[in-house]
């Protein structure tokens, strides 16, 4: 879609590794932003339906839970789609809160710390006690700014150096080494 607008991200969409680094670009065209942002809803929505759940995560959710701990999803992803994505795997009840990018300003996404402050004040936790935990080097930059501790998940070969550099506090290779550190 964004190749066929005109628009002058054509660099941008030729960097981009994915939709939500195109969304940012876009940020300067309030009206190209917001058509983006419904296409991007729109495609997140219709992938709750075949996403896959990550290995280790439910147990993670499980094992936090039961240490009397709460336990908030914090995304640059639709707020909607992960309500909706945790409904059809059966995890609502083990989420406190989902935190989701703000539709009207792509600025906010990580690296800002804004969409993790946010989810521990509705939480009513101080930030310098909680763990986020991400698989992208924007997650650990954003908990960085945000004051809290940071779990770099690295789910795919070569990500654990550059979650590392950036500065993750620990970095896994799985889910299930949280669920045993949470047991």
């Amino acid at each position: 879609m964004a190749g066929a607008l005109p628009h002058d991200l054509d660099d941008a969409l030729s960097k981009a590794s994915g939709p939500h680094e195109l969304l940012l670009a876009a940020a300067a065209d309030p009206q190209l932003a917001a058509r983006l942002e419904q296409a991007l809803q729109d495609a997140e929505l219709k992938a709750v339906e075949s996403a896959l759940p990550t290995p280790g995560a439910a147990e993670s959710l499980a094992a936090c839970q039961s240490s009397g701990k709460l336990a908030a999803i914090v995304s640059n992803n639709y707020a909607d789609a992960v309500v909706r994505y945790l409904a059809r795997i059966g995890l609502s009840h083990r989420v406190a809160h989902v935190e989701g990018r703000d539709p009207s300003d792509p600025t906010l996404m990580k690296p800002s710390p804004h969409l993790i402050e946010n989810a521990t004040t509705a939480l009513g936790v101080r930030q310098t006690s909680c763990i986020f935990i991400g698989d992208q080097t924007s997650d650990i930059e954003a908990g960085r700014a945000a004051g809290v501790h940071t779990i770099g998940y690295a789910n795919k070969a070569g990500k654990a150096d550059s979650l590392a550099v950036t500065g993750a506090d620990v970095v896994v290779a799985t889910m299930t080494e949280v669920a045993t550190a949470f047991r």
